[in-house]
């Protein structure tokens, strides 16, 4: 175990030790230092306990950037490591950390921090930025409140955040069944048109429709089973197991004609949105081709890819009439309420048979030219 405070080093058996210590010297210089004691060790132990009371008042007190290096980042990781934070969110702390935080407050010792400069450095800043960045801030500061570098955290102050019109409005539109059938006609064929109908008829998330392989799905009750149980991080090369909730490995039927479209897709390939020679496509290349998927479009149709999930969710709930007890373990949530929680199991084939009776009782296929 490392002493709290110096070292002490049995340099001749019994009669000479070293200690070892942090403190000034003459020239006000803090650095490392060292004295040698004849005697005991009761002796060395001693003046070690004198050297304490005359130095350790001097210790620098250690910046954000090192509170964040020491304490708060490995602690991140390894969350990461046990399975309790998702690499993405550890990925996002990282990129607000580097971005937004590093270049004003790393090299500020954690005793200069002041309110004042705080709310002026805030208010320079965007909504979303100021939140995102206090949430980086507020956990790093605390492990300096926790170990007794300061005695309060200035992040925890209630600050003026940033007015919410900073935000910029992001798209909110959705797609009618029509309305996807129409952006199918132009994806159809392409590389990313199973990554398409499994985010627009299937509700996946954008990492989880690349994540997708052939040979997995299966077919149930006139639908296209659809395991889900990986994803492409944002930001990867390769697909991960993790994914964003423990609820969100789950199957997805599919019903009518886009479920037997999937079938086909799945014959005779790996992944069922790949590049051609057996691995599955990034999210980057993704994002390049549904910005190409949307130039060629008409006015009216063109939307972010994220927006395809909201479209699967709205369209199962008004058109196909499913209640949200389906819906939701269908979208990889967890249903409110006690019995959502703990009781509630459905498994594939209950699922499969709630979406073949809804698609049954509205058909919104029937007139689709495909």
């Amino acid at each position: 175990m490392r002493d709290e405070w110096g070292s002490i080093t049995e340099v001749e058996r019994g009669r000479r030790y070293r200690i070892r210590y942090w403190g000034k010297d003459s020239s006000g210089e803090y650095r490392r230092r060292s004295c040698t004691v004849r005697g005991t060790r009761r002796d060395a132990e001693k003046r070690r306990a004198e050297l304490m009371l005359d130095h350790s008042d001097e210790a620098p007190c250690p910046t954000v950037g090192q509170v964040w290096e020491r304490w708060a980042h490995p602690a991140y990781e390894r969350r990461v490591e046990d399975g309790d934070l998702a690499p993405k969110s550890l990925q996002q702390y990282e990129s607000m950390w580097s971005a937004h935080v590093s270049p004003r407050w790393a090299d500020v010792p954690c005793d200069s921090v002041k309110p004042l400069g705080v709310q002026q450095w805030l208010d320079g800043m965007g909504a979303s930025q100021a939140s995102d960045a206090m949430s980086v801030l507020r956990p790093t500061l605390d492990y300096a409140v926790r170990y007794g570098v300061i005695d309060t955290n200035p992040f925890r102050e209630r600050y003026l955040m940033p007015s919410r019109r900073t935000v910029q409005s992001r798209d909110k539109g959705i797609w009618t069944y029509d309305q996807l059938h129409d952006v199918w006609c132009f994806v159809r064929g392409q590389w990313h048109e199973g990554a398409f109908l499994l985010a627009a008829f299937a509700g996946l998330r954008v990492g989880e429709s690349l994540g997708v392989r052939a040979d997995e799905v299966y077919e149930h009750r006139g639908c296209a089973m659809v395991p889900v149980k990986r994803q492409m991080p944002n930001r990867g090369t390769s697909v991960t197991e993790r994914l964003k909730n423990p609820q969100s490995e789950r199957v997805v039927p599919v019903a009518g004609v886009v479920g037997k479209r999937l079938l086909e897709l799945s014959e005779g390939s790996t992944w069922l949105s790949g590049d051609g020679m057996g691995n599955p496509n990034t999210q980057t290349r993704l994002t390049r081709e549904w910005a190409r998927t949307c130039a060629a479009l008409p006015d009216g149709l063109a939307h972010p890819y994220r927006n395809l999930r909201n479209s699967y969710e709205t369209n199962m709930r008004w058109v196909m009439k499913l209640p949200p007890w389906v819906v939701e373990p269908l979208m990889g949530h967890q249903s409110k309420g006690v019995t959502g929680q703990y009781y509630d199991r459905p498994t594939p084939e209950m699922l499969a048979e709630s979406v073949a009776e809804a698609y049954a009782a509205c058909r919104y296929d029937a007139l689709w030219d495909i």
